[in-house]
């Protein structure tokens, strides 16, 4: 439980009779002086008074969010009597004075031409001075006028102002519980002659300036009973009040709970809004609850009542997430299976004929491919996804059971022609996220991500995309094949196709060594390449290889098994054996 902040013995707050608004008092009461603007001694009429209330509503320093005539009255119908009859230049009107928003009344005597205007903040001290219009009559015969409206005094926030405001929350407060009392602070004794209420803006904006200039490490503040109707200030001055933890802020105006959003950012640990009228609005405490802790996660104590632990997250600046990585193994031993496996892959993908590929995938793969353009980025001059859009097998755009069963390319053939139809590319083998999440004997699971650019015939600048794979990844015979696999396709973002190929490539094919045998997970010595094909496959590879190297079909065979039936790696093989010349002349007789 959080210490005590309010009424324990240590704090220091003005508790006694002081507290009382001595501003009130006919012996301290300040009164303004303004002359006429009618002139003489004529009264009022209907059509001054009427003016004289709104060049008064304009005097106000702050929009108060109420129409104009919301600090005075329901006008009540004339009295048509003996003493009020219709045309009559100041008709006996009855006025109801409703209360005003900031709790404060403006008072103007109007006697022999002359003004005399003071302020008063108690409703019914103000209802009886308004009874006493024209009930006051001078030994002249002439009655007195009393005018009461909304208003408050205006604020001159000068330097002695500003000063004196130092020296009383100075006195209010508490260093050992680092607490800040300013309850009532424009009826505090010391601040008489001066006009520091809290509903002001510029009073509450100075006042924060003073903490954060003075105790920017305070942790509780009190603001009971100041008629504060807004939190906009707070909005800009959250980092001025980094480590309050208590607010109190009962008896006041409050009307609504968004009126909270302003102190979104403050860690709240205790708050206090009993009192205002936002309260009444909520008719279950839940509700309540839940509302004020939308706005405070971390608060565990609500109009003094303690309230269940809240369930969170709660991570202390102290502890940092971990530095992100390339790469995940979930098992290190796996890391050399996917490595060679991607890099052959990707080997084989980048050309021009991706047949070979049939080794990759299991005789009962399964395939699904997905498309969508990045929020808020797509580049209209090059980086359509038009292709990808007619086979997007997207599960929220596809709603169709048999569409949906359609898209998913089932069997071997089916997985590498739809490969084959693809458009050309070269992947960025550099960029590449990896992430092994699962390695068993019986299956790998990984994802790999990473930049690819499209190349299409005349297009001179193509377009580079990002991709996402999904591979599950079974043993078969004395090597892997993909048993399943999701790709997704998009655009790249701006800051992604600058980095993307950036580390130079070798042009020409380095030498390809014999593959070492590695341990699979549990069982014994197999090659992490690819399952060694049937005699049918077998038969398909030595035509390929034949037609593509201009070899004969008894040297495209050893080739092959030479190999152990690698179609790409035969084919590198092939490439650097020719570039050196090594190839007798009677492996191109047919």
């Amino acid at each position: 439980m959080p210490k005590s902040y309010f009424g324990n013995k240590q704090t220091t707050w003005v508790k006694d009779d002081r507290e009382r608004d001595y501003r009130v008092s006919d012996r301290d009461r300040r009164v303004t002086f303004k002359p006429n603007r009618y002139g003489g001694n004529k009264e009022f009429n209907n059509r001054d008074w009427k003016n004289a209330i709104r060049e008064h509503l304009q005097d106000e320093d702050v929009d108060m969010g109420v129409s104009s005539g919301s600090g005075r009255y329901h006008n009540k119908k004339f009295n048509r009597g003996k003493k009020g009859r219709r045309g009559s230049p100041v008709p006996n009107t009855k006025w109801k004075l409703l209360e005003s928003p900031t709790g404060w009344y403006k008072v103007s005597w109007q006697v022999y031409g002359t003004t005399i205007t003071f302020y008063v903040d108690d409703l019914k001290v103000a209802e009886k001075l308004q009874s006493l219009d024209k009930q006051i009559q001078l030994p002249s015969g002439f009655k007195i006028f009393v005018r009461v409206n909304a208003g408050s005094p205006n604020v001159d926030m000068n330097s002695t102002t500003k000063q004196k405001m130092k020296e009383v929350m100075a006195k209010r407060y508490n260093s050992i519980t680092k607490a800040l009392d300013l309850t009532k602070f424009h009826a505090d004794p010391d601040l008489q002659g001066f006009f520091c209420a809290l509903f002001k803006p510029i009073v509450f904006i100075t006042v924060i300036e003073i903490i954060a200039e003075n105790i920017p490490e305070l942790e509780a503040l009190n603001l009971f009973d100041n008629k504060i109707m807004m939190l906009s200030v707070f909005k800009k001055s959250l980092k001025k009040l980094p480590n309050l933890k208590i607010l109190h802020m009962g008896n006041n105006k409050l009307r609504d709970i968004s009126q909270l959003d302003s102190l979104q950012g403050l860690p709240i640990i205790d708050l206090v809004l009993d009192g205002n009228p936002l309260c009444d609005k909520f008719k279950e405490q839940t509700s309540y609850i839940s509302e004020v802790r939308k706005r405070f996660p971390k608060c565990i104590k609500l109009d003094g009542i303690d309230l269940p632990p809240p369930i969170c997250f709660d991570i202390t600046e102290e502890h940092h997430l971990p530095d992100p990585q390339q790469t995940f193994l979930c098992n290190s031993e796996g890391g050399s299976i996917v490595r060679q496996f991607l890099e052959q892959y990707f080997l084989i993908y980048d050309t021009n004929n991706r047949q070979p590929l049939l080794q990759a995938y299991h005789e009962n793969a399964i395939f699904s491919m997905t498309m969508a353009y990045p929020y808020g980025c797509k580049d209209k001059a090059a980086a359509w996804l038009h292709w990808y859009h007619t086979d997007n097998r997207n599960l929220k755009r596809v709603l169709d059971t048999e569409r949906r069963v359609k898209l998913l390319k089932q069997g071997q053939l089916a997985v590498v022609s739809y490969l084959q139809e693809m458009p050309l590319t070269k992947h960025d083998i550099h960029s590449f996220t990896v992430d092994l999440t699962l390695f068993t004997p019986q299956m790998l699971c990984l994802t790999v991500s990473g930049m690819f650019r499209e190349l299409k015939s005349g297009n001179k600048s193509p377009p580079i995309r990002y991709f996402f794979r999904t591979l599950v990844i079974v043993p078969a015979g004395s090597g892997f094949c993909i048993a399943n696999e999701e790709l997704h396709i998009t655009n790249a973002f701006p800051d992604q196709a600058k980095e993307a190929f950036k580390t130079p490539v070798a042009v020409e094919p380095t030498p390809v060594a014999p593959v070492a045998t590695v341990s699979s997970p549990g069982g014994p010595a197999v090659s992490p390449i690819v399952p060694v094909p049937d005699d049918a496959t077998k038969q398909e590879m030595v035509r390929q290889m034949s037609a593509q190297s201009g070899m004969n079909l008894e040297w495209s065979l050893k080739c092959l098994e030479e190999t152990q039936w690698d179609f790409q790696r035969a084919s590198l093989v092939f490439q650097h054996l020719q570039s050196q010349g090594v190839i007798p002349p009677e492996a191109f007789v047919k």
